[in-house]
């Protein structure tokens, strides 16, 4: 073959793949800036509920919460009526949490499999319990989380109606006044309240997203629950989609949760989702084609926004493919295509996260640290393959809260 086909050739698998690259990356943008729009320029959706209230479990798997715990369970029995109760599945745990659940009015049963860890086997060990006298509707919630006011109620009253599962609006709140933590806090509005805002303003369906989260208990009793997923709240919710009872979002119930003290308890928790969020995209998209054939719009949705990467390497893949378009098409002199969608879907992201900041944001990141913001998402993108590929532990591992305690 001539010298001159052979760069022509190469030149031409270049560029192909140049473009199904930037092309990818496009499509995951689009996704994140149709929810993220949608929420800060459409109507809200108002969700319809009953006053209707049948019983309800408060299911709470707790491993190694001792100190939080009470706190926990005394906001949750303000918003439970006489034939609700609550309860605890102290699972694996080697302090007092059973105790303490107990000295504050909750039901405990406790398991110990340490073959078996993770907050997956604990949720199918209390809806096993629940089935010798099962409740009309359970809502799951997290050791650390506080539910604000009537958030409980609400979450029951909507499933009720609907006959649906019911996620709240999780959120996580400041321990320390620092940027990182200020950074941790929006970027979980993003994924928690803006992005399931904006499919619920469109009439989509919400992804789970761990805390706050109501079943009615025919739904949650078939659920596959019995499993390690680090991720297990997102993987849930797909599969409650694929099943035909796909979870919708309640934004007037509010679940508040305290970031990690430490450092290092942020980075596990953080590795911890973005491993499980990576490992699910695989599953997402093989459903994706056969929920488009089959009309299965709502699980189709929720199979798109999964595939959605968090943040950190959605940033870094756009950086990627505008870096790669700008030496490949100088040094290669390809056509200027898969250059301007490059750019085109850096700046639609930028512009869609600003608008996102400047509606949901600025009471946490006031635009005068918007410099240590983009510092902070810089350096946060240069350390992530540390944070993704470090090794993994076994089993459930209770996120680090308090500055000077250990991670169990």
């Amino acid at each position: 073959m001539p010298a001159t086909d052979t760069i022509t050739l190469l030149g031409a698998v270049t560029y192909t793949g140049l473009l199904v690259w930037v092309l990818i990356t496009l499509v995951m943008t689009v996704v994140y800036c149709i929810e993220v729009l949608a929420a800060a320029f459409l109507p809200k959706r108002q969700i319809q509920c009953s006053e209707e209230r049948v019983p309800m479990v408060v299911l709470i798997p707790a491993h190694n919460e001792e100190a939080g715990l009470a706190e926990t369970l005394k906001a949750s029995q303000k918003g439970l009526h006489p034939l609700d109760r609550i309860l605890v599945v102290a699972d694996n745990c080697t302090d007092n949490t059973a105790s303490v659940a107990h000295r504050n009015g909750a039901e405990v049963i406790e398991r110990n499999d340490p073959d078996h860890r993770g907050k997956g086997y604990a949720l199918d060990f209390g809806v096993r319990h629940l089935e010798q006298n099962p409740p009309g509707c359970v809502v799951i919630l997290d050791a650390d989380c506080v539910p604000e006011g009537s958030a409980l109620d609400r979450v029951r009253q909507v499933a009720g109606h609907l006959g649906r599962p019911v996620q709240a609006r999780y959120l996580m709140t400041q321990s320390e006044d620092t940027i990182a933590q200020k950074v941790s806090v929006f970027t979980f509005r993003l994924k928690n309240w803006v992005r399931l805002l904006g499919v619920c303003n469109l009439g989509g369906p919400s992804l789970l997203t761990g805390s706050g989260m109501a079943f009615p208990w025919n739904v949650l009793a078939k659920a596959d629950l019995a499993h390690g997923h680090l991720v297990e709240d997102m993987k849930l919710g797909l599969d409650l989609a694929s099943q035909g009872t796909p979870p919708i979002f309640c934004d007037e119930a509010i679940i508040l949760s305290p970031l990690p003290h430490s450092v290092e308890g942020a980075t596990t928790q953080r590795s911890r989702w973005v491993r499980g969020h990576l490992s699910l995209m695989g599953a997402a998209l093989s459903r994706l084609p056969k929920h488009l054939a089959q009309g299965k719009w709502s699980a189709a949705a929720s199979a798109a926004s999964v595939l959605v990467p968090p943040l950190t390497i959605l940033i870094f893949l756009q950086g990627v493919a505008v870096l790669s378009a700008l030496i490949l098409t100088a040094l290669l002199k390809l056509p200027l295509i898969p250059l301007g969608i490059a750019f085109g879907t850096l700046l639609a992201f930028l512009v869609a996260t600003l608008a996102a900041w400047w509606v949901y944001g600025r009471d946490v990141i006031p635009a005068r640290n918007l410099l240590g913001l983009v510092a902070h998402v810089v350096m946060r993108i240069a350390k992530f393959p540390a944070a993704v590929f470090r090794p993994k532990r076994a089993g459930w591992a209770r996120t680090e809260r308090d500055a000077d305690s250990s991670e169990n």
